[in-house]
């Protein structure tokens, strides 16, 4: 399992927010940053493809160290 952090530009709504279950998800002013620990590369190109097709930009991917996983801010 590998954890992720993927920004994308603007603030996400919420009803958009809850049909991509399992994401923690941190709003700041320019974007939102989702949050998800997956268990292969084939599952975060899901995922990708799922923003995408909702119209989603994306700004930045990041994979997480153990430290960052922990969601504190």
């Amino acid at each position: 399992m590998t954890a992720y952090e993927i920004s994308v530009l603007g603030r996400v709504d919420s009803a958009l927010l809850a049909d991509l279950e399992d994401l923690e998800t941190v709003r700041r002013p320019t974007v939102t940053v989702l949050r998800s620990t997956l268990s292969d590369p084939a599952q975060l190109r899901r995922l990708l493809a799922r923003l995408q097709d909702r119209g989603l930009e994306l700004v930045e991917i990041r994979q997480l160290d153990a430290d960052d996983a922990t969601g504190t801010e």
